[in-house]
């Protein structure tokens, strides 16, 4: 019954060796979809807070929904439709805003195969502001 354990002696250090790899895997996707879920809600709350200043005929949009993004850059803006002087709540201020978020290096062929562009492991966030006309 002693000479068994000897022979069995080392299979759970091998069987951790061959495990490990893919249990970090998975352990870093996970830590890094949530990266890009927290860097989609903060682009969306910008979008947002650009809708917001683009319905009340506020300036320096870009600049401000950028100043928005916090912790993301560079973030592109576009305001899609403004609001004109005298426009009623039957029109919209929308703005897009996008973002390139960068998975952690080494992640990049698992991104890949699930629809990332390239081996590089980079995905392109976007989000959409609209909110009715103030002006």
């Amino acid at each position: 019954m002693f000479a068994r354990v000897r022979e069995d002696r080392g299979a759970t250090a091998v069987e951790f060796a061959l495990l490990l790899p893919m249990l970090l895997l998975i352990v870093m996707g996970i830590v890094d979809f949530g990266r890009m879920l927290n860097a989609q809600q903060t682009l969306t709350q910008a979008a947002r807070e650009g809708a917001r200043l683009v319905a009340l005929g506020q300036p320096n949009v870009s600049s401000r929904t950028q100043a928005a993004a916090t912790g993301l850059s560079p973030v592109g803006v576009a305001i899609s439709s403004s609001c004109p002087t005298g426009a009623g709540p039957a029109s919209n201020g929308s703005v897009q805003t996008s973002y390139s978020f960068q998975f952690t290096p080494g992640l990049g062929y698992l991104v890949s195969f699930f629809g990332g562009s390239g081996m590089s492991g980079q995905v392109t966030l976007t989000a959409q502001g609209v909110m009715p006309c103030e002006t």
